[in-house]
């Protein structure tokens, strides 16, 4: 080989390592920078799907699937909107919308009020399969599912929800209690891919001012909650939906 070849030789292949580093770094820059926010949805991410409409789409027939990994135990989870009605009892005169959840062997009806800014949480239904109520729960002025106001949409927004929990279980008599939560936006429209696709989400994190419990939430708007974790353990992920018109 002459002097000429094997300089033609070592330019092609400094060219070779510097394209295969500036590769490299395109990969690095993907995972965890420019403020993404990616799952494993059992592939590579694409990119996120466009979506509008509210945070917490609420109309009857819409419904969600999640598959969930409570500390090991893994099944899936339906939600699905029945109806919009009054929701009776602590809350008379004002409507709300009925959502029946279905957890293994038991059954949760919610009921949700949905206004301008937020979607607020008034009363809590568990039941076994076969129709025994387990317990019945409401919160006072409410418990919030999802907030929409301008404020509260800008990444490190924080803010502190107070309210009364009135509880009643088949084994216990009615008890009223204080409770507070303090909510942390963790970023807005971050990029984020669950089994059901990948989505631009936004991140919250509510936590439990009496124990520190925390629970971090992902809402895209026209879909929905798309994940949650908690510190103990708990996850779920969106795998089908379809929001009724």
């Amino acid at each position: 080989m002459n002097i000429d070849t094997r300089i033609r030789a070592t330019i092609a292949g400094l060219a070779t390592v510097t394209a295969l580093l500036a590769l490299l770094a395109i990969g690095g820059s993907g995972c965890g920078g420019g403020g993404s926010d990616t799952t494993d949805s059992g592939g590579p991410v694409g990119p996120p799907q466009t979506t509008t409409g509210p945070y917490q789409p609420l109309t009857v027939g819409s419904t969600w699937t999640y598959h969930v990994d409570d500390q090991g135990t893994v099944y899936d989870k339906q939600s699905a909107v029945e109806a919009f009605e009054d929701m009776g009892g602590m809350a008379a005169g004002t409507m709300g919308y009925r959502v029946r959840e279905t957890i293994k062997a038991s059954i949760q009806l919610t009921w949700y009020e949905q206004t301008t800014t937020d979607v607020r949480r008034h009363h809590d239904q568990l039941s076994d399969t076969s129709g025994r109520q387990l317990s019945d729960e409401w919160y006072s002025p409410y418990l919030l599912r999802v907030d929409e106001s301008t404020d509260h949409l800008q990444q490190g927004a924080n803010w502190t929800i107070n309210y009364e929990k009135t509880k009643t279980t088949s084994s216990k008599p009615t008890a009223t209690t204080n409770q507070a939560e303090t909510w942390t936006v963790e970023g807005v429209d971050m990029v984020t891919a669950v089994p059901a696709g990948t989505f631009n989400a936004l991140k919250v994190t509510r936590t439990d001012t009496a124990d520190g419990s925390t629970k971090t939430q992902w809402f895209v708007r026209g879909v929905g909650k798309i994940r949650e974790q908690t510190g103990q353990g708990h996850v779920e992920e969106l795998t089908a939906y379809t929001i009724a018109q």
